[in-house]
């Protein structure tokens, strides 16, 4: 009996002594900024202890540091209130998926630990601000129908916005701001008696007009003060009424960088109404501009850069609404997709032949992808995974996420029906349930997959 006590306590010693090796290596790797062997080394340590409050923090932020976005709020929230950054993390990584009630709340408490005359309070305040804009934003998504995407450089966006000369022209010229590059964008109306244009005065952009004076132009003016402020304001468009102006600007009232504006001249006071954000799903945490609109053919285009790698840009163009059409949904997470343009409905019916012809598809859009691999890299083409093995597994996670999206707008066309249906309710409501069932088990796979393949994939690039 002894001897078998004795065995017990040599093993239970080993495995202490084997834990704490564990533990002091996952600390140095991550003292070190080793995030990827870090998260490798907290995750054998959180698989011994997965209510250790330490380990789920630390685990946390290497998913934080390595773009997993997902894993990192599971265990930021998993390691409790023992440390107040997690708050702080929190609160961003709230924002950046979209869960903005969270976001608020997380930086309401990150607030509360740090004092008014830090250096960081009035960071926090203006995140925190930026969070309950996008939260009132998403209770308003517009519900539109998206007509075609196009990928494509940044450099040469406006070559693909093909509208006829009945709408005027834009062009555009490249400047830098600091260390921010940017354009310089030109709106002429389609009787070339009028301008509308950006230009840097005193480090930032502004709207400026002028008019045609027989051979010459007058002298450039201001467009507005109520338009510009100081922020950057920019890439300006004018609908054919010549009174709605619509334009970009980063300042207090953007959620992301640029966003979209919409506003309208007064005659009677020789002035514009307060400009007013557009909401979603046309702006996002990103960069959104160039907003243009064909009333004539009812279609229109707008530029963003969210979800896409540096340098490139992605051209929606859509349908306009005549009035606001709010999206409707009980499905707080298809809400989210669509706010994101991650989901949208596809234009039925839609007469291309209106619009020139152009090349709505990147010449080398079968390969174009949006992967993050690590904190410095990000893969933008399929033929860059290192094997045939993650090739593979990419595209077994394209296809489940196809078809997580079709059953998330399947699931959406049932709840409408249950809502609408009185007498069809009991034949619907267990076709719901299974379906909202398969959901949640396809969501959990796609996260699985995901860290599969990131793992996989980082292991191919240390070789």
């Amino acid at each position: 009996m002894r001897s078998k006590i004795s065995l017990i306590t040599v093993l239970l010693f080993f495995c202490v002594a084997i834990l704490g090796q564990t533990a002091a290596e996952a600390d140095r790797l991550f003292q070190q900024n080793q995030f990827q062997k870090a998260r490798d080394a907290y995750k054998i340590l959180l698989e011994k202890r997965p209510k250790d409050a330490l380990y789920n923090y630390r685990y946390a932020r290497c998913c934080y540091e390595l773009k997993d976005d997902e894993n990192a709020i599971k265990h930021f929230e998993l390691s409790g209130n023992r440390f107040p950054l997690t708050n702080k993390y929190l609160g961003e990584l709230y924002m950046k998926t979209y869960r903005f009630s969270q976001s608020v709340a997380a930086y309401e408490e990150y607030l509360k630990t740090i004092n008014e005359t830090d250096k960081e309070f009035l960071t926090i305040q203006k995140a925190k601000k930026k969070a309950e804009l996008a939260e009132k934003m998403i209770q308003r998504v517009d519900d539109i129908q998206i007509i075609d995407s196009v990928v494509v450089n940044k450099d040469h966006f406006l070559e693909f916005y093909k509208f006829t000369n009945d709408l005027g022209s834009l062009s555009a010229t490249p400047v830098k701001i600091g260390k921010k590059k940017d354009f310089k964008i030109t709106y002429t109306t389609q009787r070339q008696d009028r301008k509308l244009f950006s230009d840097t005065v005193h480090g930032q952009m502004d709207i400026f007009t002028s008019y045609k004076l027989l051979d010459e132009w007058s002298k450039p003016e201001s467009v507005s003060d109520i338009i510009n402020t100081k922020a950057n304001e920019n890439y300006p468009f004018l609908l054919l009424d010549g009174v709605t102006i619509y334009f970009a600007s980063d300042g207090d009232n953007s959620i992301g960088g640029y966003d979209l504006f919409v506003s309208r001249f007064r005659p009677e006071t020789n002035t514009y109404f307060q400009p007013e954000n557009i909401g979603m799903p046309y702006n996002s945490i990103y960069n959104d501009y160039m907003m243009v609109i064909d009333d004539i053919h009812q279609v229109g285009w707008f530029a963003t850069d969210r979800f896409q790698p540096e340098g490139k840009v992605i051209i929606f163009s859509f349908i306009p609404n005549t009035k606001k059409t709010i999206l409707q949904s009980e499905d707080s997470e298809y809400i989210r997709k669509a706010a994101q343009l991650q989901l949208f409905k596809k234009a039925k019916n839609f007469n291309s032949d209106i619009i020139p012809q152009t090349s709505f598809a990147d010449e080398d859009s079968a390969h174009k992808i949006f992967f993050v691999v690590n904190d410095s890299v990000i893969y933008t083409d399929d033929n860059q995974f290192k094997t045939e093995e993650t090739r593979n597994l990419w595209n077994e996670l394209e296809k489940l996420n196809s078809q997580l999206n079709q059953k998330r707008i399947q699931l959406e066309q049932l709840r409408m029906q249950y809502s609408q249906q009185e007498e069809t309710q009991n034949e619907l409501a267990p076709k719901i349930l299974t379906l909202e069932k398969e959901i949640s088990e396809m969501e959990d796979q796609l996260t699985t997959k995901t860290f599969e393949l990131r793992n996989k994939e980082n292991i191919n690039l240390m070789k």
